[in-house]
């Protein structure tokens, strides 16, 4: 599918409309917020902050304050569209000059010019690279500048209007990025929807020629056209429930605002089964409360839902959609009320996130809530692999598919299992981004080996990343799933691994069947410290029991890591159950 639109159709700058009626909880708090912010240090980018990933690998160093100052600046950004009083405007007019001044917008681990290469130590700035970050910093400068246009001292906006040109739409037309695609010959991600949105948002949100606009406009759609294209038609997210908010949802975005500055050429889009199937996946992955179902590079508490899920909702009349917006709304301004930690949000930088957030408050808290509709007993995405089952309060994810999606881990044939809320069966997730993270040492790290999942694995031999490494002979039905994993692990480690899940609501059987295999172990990791008795071990809420075991160990996983503890207390544990040939077992509820 190629997207397009007439090229005679005349493009409109975005407009954003006024912000109304925001309920009083949500506007003290923001204003609050700005008002302490007004006092904040400005944060200072040195060039040997920058060279620091380079020598470390360490992130964090330089995207704290990175991400400091772009938060900041949309937060005052907002509080001054709502106060509308000018208190805020000296420090936005910093901040902006702040984010002008840094060299480059480029994150360190993103400076290159080449998908999976070395990074280049320091920003050139001449040629600059256009990866999520820079992109989403044009978007926050110039929607700015859009927003308070009237207020900004007027050298400033023109400065602004030439930066985002240098810094953004320049290198978009002159330049080739992986992330852009090329007639379906480079695999895409999250990157190709994230960016291309917010290249939309920076573009558009400032004045261009007609001829500019197509122009980013016709390679903008051929970007989504390809991305779209290499997406299953079932919806599914293989880079798991939290890169949905940059994946699908950024989709969304990205066609948003081309219908916004179109009159619309691409409303029919949000009628199709495959834009429904992509809305619906999150709340199809979601568990109960914060919870959610976690394959590869993502927390089980995948972040809330707001006002975008609620508008794509809309767009494809998916009330569980909807209606799941709204209740996470409701509960992000209780939680506001009380005083209460709020939900992980790993992008709270985002203008337009926010603009939305605030424009939509009233409706989210006050339209009446779609009526709720039972969740599905039996969901299965062939094109990832991924079969839910639910039932009463239990709840059983099975992950199938290849060791060869975005963010992967070597994990085909794992499970997730919930009662409600209450984690049983678990995927840990994954670890603070460091170099190490995309790098040919991806598979060092322990939550990414299938030994710190819930498999079977062979004298201490996990599986293998790559396509080739996949479960076969697969068979999922709404009683239960059936694979075969030996091709998932490195050649002449198994002759045949056979999987077999009977699901019901208080019982799930499991069966393990090994042939030439050496020294089968299952691993599985729990929340819950079991104890172990013989031939089972037991929590307060769940037993497990195993026949033909020979024998059963528990290791203590200690978490220490500040993107684990988000989701996780400060241990977990680790099952390693010995078998020869064949294991039966059962997890009761």
């Amino acid at each position: 599918m190629h997207f397009s639109i007439d090229s005679n159709i005349a493009l409109k700058r975005l407009h954003f409309d006024k912000i109304a009626d925001v309920p009083e909880t949500l506007k003290n708090d923001l204003i609050e917020t700005a008002g302490r912010m007004l006092s904040d240090p400005m944060d200072y980018l040195p060039l040997s902050l920058y060279k620091d990933f380079s020598r470390t690998g360490n992130r964090e160093n330089y995207e704290t304050p990175y991400f400091r100052k772009r938060i900041r600046l949309s937060t005052l950004v907002i509080a001054e569209l709502i106060e509308d009083k000018g208190r805020f405007m000296d420090r936005i007019e910093d901040e902006i000059w702040s984010l002008l001044g840094e060299p480059g917008w480029v994150l360190p681990p993103h400076n290159t010019y080449v998908r999976d290469t070395p990074t280049l130590p320091v920003p050139d700035t001449g040629r600059p690279v256009l990866d999520l970050f820079a992109l989403e910093s044009g978007e926050i400068v110039a929607l700015a500048l859009n927003l308070l246009e009237a207020k900004l001292t007027p050298s400033l906006a023109l400065t602004i209007e030439s930066e985002i040109r240098k810094r953004i739409i320049d290198p978009y037309l002159s330049s080739w990025f992986w992330w852009m695609g090329w007639k379906g010959e480079e695999k895409l991600n999250n990157w190709t929807v994230w960016c291309t949105q917010n290249l939309l948002l920076a573009a558009f949100a400032i004045r261009l020629s007609q001829d500019e606009y197509h122009q980013i406009l016709d390679k903008a759609l051929s970007s989504l056209s390809d991305w779209y294209s290499q997406y299953g038609d079932d919806g599914c997210c293989d880079e798991g429930a939290h890169y949905w908010h940059a994946a699908g949802l950024c989709f969304w975005g990205a066609i948003r605002i081309v219908n916004e500055v179109s009159g619309g050429a691409l409303e029919r889009l949000f009628k199709e089964d495959k834009a429904r199937n992509i809305a619906s996946y999150i709340t199809n992955m979601h568990i109960e409360g914060e919870w959610y179902i976690n394959f590869a590079d993502c927390s089980p508490k995948a972040g809330e839902l707001g006002a975008r899920e609620y508008l794509f909702g809309k767009d494809v009349s998916d009330n569980t959609l909807i209606r799941q917006s709204m209740l996470d709304f409701r509960e992000h301004i209780r939680r506001l009320e009380a005083g209460e930690k709020l939900p992980f949000d790993d992008n709270q930088y985002n203008l337009w996130y926010k603009w939305l957030k605030y424009r939509y408050a009233s409706e989210l808290s006050l339209n009446e809530l779609p009526d709720a509709e039972e969740a599905k007993p039996y969901v299965y995405y062939p094109s990832v692999g991924i079969s839910i089952y639910r039932k009463g309060k239990t709840l059983l994810a099975v992950k199938t598919g290849c060791n060869d999606d975005s963010h992967n881990h070597n994990d085909t044939g794992s499970m997730i299992l919930s009662i409600g809320s209450h984690p049983v069966l678990v995927d840990i997730g994954v670890e603070t981004y460091t170099r190490k993270t995309f790098s040919s040492e991806r598979y060092t790290l322990l939550p990414m080996q299938s030994l710190y999942h819930n498999v079977v694995n062979f004298d201490g031999v996990g599986q293998s990343a790559g396509r080739e490494y996949k479960a076969t002979e697969v068979i999922s039905c709404k009683d239960g799933i059936e694979m075969e994993l030996a091709h998932a692990y490195p050649e002449g480690t198994v002759e045949s691994y056979k999987r077999k899940v009977l699901f019901s609501e208080n019982r799930i059987q499991f069966s393990e069947i090994v042939r030439n295999g050496k020294n089968p172990v299952l691993s599985l990791i729990v929340m819950d410290k079991p104890v172990i008795e013989e031939g089972s071990v037991s929590a307060e809420k769940w037993r497990i029991s195993f026949e033909n075991a020979d024998d059963i160990k528990l290791e203590r996983l200690d978490i220490t890591d500040n993107r684990l503890r988000i989701a996780w207390p400060d241990k977990l544990y680790r099952l390693l159950i010995s078998f020869s040939s064949k294991l039966d077992w059962s997890v009761e509820i």
